[in-house]
């Protein structure tokens, strides 16, 4: 099992205003780094010096990996290594937010738990929000459609679905509340999506606030099942024979 544990102000008593803006840039940015939307549970909650667990929930063991990735990627760059490739620009701003959280005596960490024991721990503090900053990545923003096949939806917090593209990457998606219905009917299924697209600086697409949703058929014939669908199409002529007779028609 793992966790991350968020602290705030040690020592002392904690704001509420401190602990909830950094739960929800810390929930902000394990939504970006997880590829299906995901339901974060509390496993832990002090109070006095703030003191917060989330976890995976018990239905979605796999989501753990998603912790694992936050955490090490903001103890990578710490420590002067350059961003994750899976990192898209949404993650790198959430993540410069929770650096950035006010705490009364300016002490804030970020503590990777595996099976009860810390395994990595992470300050958050401005020279970490400064780095995040340098590393930010460019963005575009442009109308376009997207295809792929919908890995997730999530009204719980927002409109929120996760795309896998055609391209193998995943998409993040929002829309309005008269997509909910055509969204939650097409999970799994091959769609096109239009609308604001969002791309970074590589032009891998990232996000889209989708207008329209569309499904994609796949035709149930197969050019292989045509093969001799008509055995009498050249009238008994040979192939080579048909052909010459019909050259040239339209």
């Amino acid at each position: 099992m793992a966790e991350l544990e968020l602290a705030l102000d040690e020592g002392r008593p904690a704001l509420a205003s401190h602990l909830f803006r950094a739960g929800s840039d810390l929930l902000s940015l394990l939504d970006e780094l997880s590829e299906t939307p995901v339901e974060w549970v509390l496993s832990d909650l002090r109070l006095g010096s703030s003191v917060a667990r989330v976890s995976e929930p018990p239905h979605d063991p796999d989501a753990a990996d998603y912790l694992r990735r936050a955490a090490r990627g903001l103890a990578g760059v710490q420590a002067g290594s350059p961003l994750p490739e899976s990192w898209n620009p949404d993650a790198v701003l959430a993540a410069r937010h929770l650096a950035s959280v006010d705490v009364s005596n300016g002490r804030a960490r970020l503590t990777l738990v595996e099976d009860g024991e810390p395994a990595q721990v992470i300050e958050l503090n401005s020279a970490l929000g400064a780095r995040l900053a340098e590393l930010q990545p460019t963005e575009r923003t442009m109308p376009g459609a997207v295809r792929g096949q919908v890995v997730g939806v999530n009204i719980a917090r927002g409109n929120r679905a996760s795309l896998k593209s055609q391209a193998g990457t995943v998409v993040k998606v929002t829309f309005a509340d008269d997509l909910r219905l055509p969204l939650r009917e097409a999970l799994y299924d091959q769609v096109e999506l239009v609308g604001q697209m969002r791309q970074d600086s590589s032009g891998r697409v990232f996000h889209i606030r989708a207008d329209t949703v569309q499904r994609l058929t796949t035709p149930n014939l197969r050019w292989a099942d045509l093969f001799g669908i008509d055995p009498d199409i050249t009238g008994g002529m040979s192939v080579a024979d048909y052909l010459e007779s019909t050259r040239g028609e339209a």
